[in-house]
């Protein structure tokens, strides 16, 4: 009889150890699902601070291409009292220019730049002072006219497809005639 009954405990017992590695099994898959879910939001808000990242980018490099823009309008200007006309010369607000073409970003809008519709000074492009005169070791005069470096402060905008915008405030120079 004892027998028999020591047959009986170690089944229950059984039965039991049976139903823990049940309820353990469930708990590892759920620790486990938990940290699947986890790391899916984590790499889902990680792409998008870079999309973010990548916008703040895009407006950057669109306003570097309107300063290099802006430094061929200075190159073509004749004069220090010479401030270029807007859009005509320089795009506006109204009228920035886009770097790439619609299809190239979803929904159609591109990079563009243009002035800044609120420089710190009268003007997005203009004259702003005489660089010093060279006097040692350098010649600066070509055909029996002197030349000097001229300053001319630059102030752009760039806009990514996003709206993000960055504003350029750059100062350039350009060789020109002393005394003009």
């Amino acid at each position: 009889m004892n027998h028999h009954r020591n047959r009986h405990i170690q089944a229950r017992t059984r039965k039991r150890e049976g139903g823990m590695a049940l309820v353990l099994s469930v708990l590892l898959l759920i620790a486990v699902s938990g940290l699947a879910i986890s790391t899916m939001q984590t790499a889902a808000s990680d792409g998008t601070v870079a999309g973010f990242q990548n916008q703040d980018l895009v407006a950057f490099y669109a306003a570097e291409a309107g300063i290099a823009d802006a430094r061929a309008v200075i190159r073509n200007m004749g004069g220090r009292d010479q401030v270029p006309d807007y859009p005509a010369d320089f795009p506006n607000v109204a009228t920035p220019v886009t770097l790439s073409q619609s299809s190239e970003f979803v929904g159609g809008d591109q990079p563009a730049y243009f002035a800044d519709p609120s420089p710190p000074m009268a003007a997005p492009i203009m004259y702003v002072g005489e660089g010093a005169q060279c006097t040692e070791g350098c010649n600066m005069t070509i055909n029996g006219t002197t030349y000097n470096h001229t300053k001319w402060q630059i102030n752009v905008v760039g806009q990514s497809p996003s709206g993000d915008q960055k504003r350029l405030e750059v100062v350039a120079t350009r060789l020109l005639a002393v005394g003009y």
